[in-house]
């Protein structure tokens, strides 16, 4: 590896090891990614990867800034600020870009990216095994009374990091399953995602492995429903023997959830209300509809909502049709990502879910780059 490379390695593994606890360091390293698009050439412009980062980002962010343009114009009091809104594009676009510019430079491989990524992820899995082994009376029976955090400071993003960590770990080891180092990673990942207590971690990495490896036989499909058994007798146990208002009090916050953010989008179905409005509406429940869609929805009308449902179904669909492995692992740990905003996170506010998206997003688009097949594959 040269300078270049190294540095792109470096840089990338700083960004994603500062990501779940939202360290200072996180924008250090956007401002550089932001910068590396400056490295671009004038054929980068004309590669498949761009062409699809610029589309399947801008089929919902040009109706996001539309309809927050229209928000100030009528005067409404919960419109984002536009200094805010400038920030929001250039991470959106600038640091998804400035990875791809690298990867297309030839200072990041699929292979390094993967290095930096996984380095990184260890990180947060060996700080949550940590923080289990440390906490007193601690037993994979106490799920939903542990809540680990790790480093992350909360649990439900450390299970989320932990579901892709899983995710990726099994897509490399499923070519590669002579690395020790994986098979470890993998099981302290999948660790981290029960001692988290987050029911939408199991959830997201459940659909990242039903991705990977599908249940196209008797066989697999044998598995899949042993597992499932398995989970839910455990989940049953657990229920049991835990004080019914974790998951009660839980639930029935997210059903009033759901029913105050549908009523705030009847009420401004195409205009939206504004990034961040949510919490400032009278009568919300909590800080945020935890649901990617419906905060599309709520922020910035139906139409950045159609935007980006079109986004999704377009770049699942490349990614499906594309039949080299890595953009097979891509396509595992998108649908991963969207079953966790689906869950609980927001692509507009939610700094956790925001950065992962643009990651998981560049480097599924880059995967899609016709100069792919004369790379090394994962």
């Amino acid at each position: 590896m040269n300078k270049a490379s190294m540095a792109a390695v470096f840089l990338l593994f700083l960004l994603v090891v500062s990501l779940p606890p939202k360290w200072v360091t996180l924008h250090i390293a956007g401002l550089a990614l932001v910068a590396s698009v400056g490295f671009s050439r004038r054929e980068d412009w004309c590669t498949a990867a761009i062409r699809t980062y610029l589309l399947c980002t801008a089929l919902w962010l040009v109706p996001v800034l539309l309809t927050a343009g229209l928000q100030h114009a009528q005067g409404v009091a919960t419109a984002p600020d536009w200094s805010a809104l400038s920030i929001f594009v250039l991470r959106m676009l600038g640091i998804g870009l400035g990875l791809i510019i690298l990867f297309q430079r030839g200072w990041l491989t699929l292979q390094s990216a993967a290095f930096a990524l996984l380095c990184a992820l260890s990180i947060h899995a060996g700080a949550g095994l940590i923080d289990f082994l440390t906490t007193p009376n601690a037993s994979l029976t106490a799920w939903r009374e542990l809540r680990i955090n790790g480093l992350v400071f909360n649990p439900n993003p450390f299970g989320m990091f932990m579901a892709l960590t899983a995710v990726l770990s099994a897509g490399l080891l499923s070519k590669q399953p002579q690395r020790t180092a994986l098979w470890m990673l993998l099981v302290a990942a999948l660790l981290g995602v029960w001692i988290s207590g987050s029911r939408g971690a199991i959830l997201t990495a459940a659909t990242g492995f039903v991705v990977l490896f599908p249940p196209v036989d008797r066989r697999r499909l044998l598995v899949y429903l042993g597992c499932g058994a398995l989970l839910a007798s455990v989940y049953l146990y657990v229920v049991m023997h835990t004080p019914p208002s974790l998951y009660t009090d839980s639930d029935s916050a997210r059903m009033q959830i759901i029913s105050f953010t549908l009523e705030k989008i009847r009420q401004a179905p195409w205009l939206g209300w504004g990034i961040g409005a949510y919490e400032h509406l009278p009568g919300h429940v909590v800080n945020s509809p935890h649901n990617m869609w419906l905060d599309l929805a709520l922020s910035s009308g139906l139409a950045a909502l159609m935007g980006a449902i079109a986004s999704t179904v377009l770049l699942v669909y490349r990614l499906y049709r594309c039949a080299n492995p890595a953009a097979r692992l891509a396509l595992a740990v998108l649908a991963a990502s969207l079953v966790a905003g689906s869950l609980e996170y927001s692509i507009l506010d939610s700094t956790h879910f925001r950065g992962g998206w643009v990651l998981v997003t560049a480097f599924a688009c880059f995967t899609l780059n016709e100069r792919l097949q004369h790379t090394n594959a994962l």
